[in-house]
């Protein structure tokens, strides 16, 4: 039995954790970049890794709930054999996204050597994941346009939280 609750609960965990994981990189590439522009190469290390140092703790969180929320979605609400191919190649786009994002923005607040290159180069990144950001927010908006209202919960998941099971209370 599904627990309308939780699919809100679950919905909203997911889409504000995407609000965090698309605006932040906006944000750092927009705005505290060209803010530290100026300061001397040292100035500018210590304060990006003073941001850094407590945005990756977040920033673990943020990407773990992602995980755990779209999982859950995935798993319990839709019904993934039932949705049309759109819906579906538009999910895997958006995953593959999600992923790369992750990935990058992972790297860029790290302290791994081995990719100390890609925060050499933050601001070439930045732009990527911004650009990744707005792939995954066009393609989870293009997945409620896909016919049929997708994703398209599986049958009775509301109708079941209703007293008398039907669609409509009467």
């Amino acid at each position: 039995m599904h627990n309308i609750f939780l699919e809100l609960f679950m919905r909203w965990l997911h889409i504000s954790g995407a609000c965090v994981l698309v605006g932040s990189p906006i944000f750092m590439r927009l705005f505290i970049w060209p803010a530290i522009n100026d300061l001397e190469a040292p100035a500018r290390k210590i304060f990006v890794d003073r941001i850094n140092k407590s945005w990756r703790k977040f920033l673990g969180a943020v990407i773990l709930t992602q995980i755990v929320s779209g999982l859950y979605w995935l798993l319990v609400v839709v019904d993934m054999p039932r949705e049309p191919a759109t819906y579906q190649v538009l999910l895997t786009v958006k995953l593959m996204a999600a992923l790369a994002l992750f990935f990058l923005l992972s790297v860029l607040a790290g302290r791994a050597k081995a990719f100390e290159l890609f925060r050499i180069q933050a601001r070439k990144w930045l732009t990527i994941c911004m650009l990744l950001g707005l792939l995954i927010v066009v393609c989870a908006g293009a997945m409620w346009l896909v016919p049929l209202k997708a994703p398209t919960l599986r049958p009775s998941t509301f109708q079941q939280s209703l007293p008398n099971g039907s669609a409509t209370a009467q």
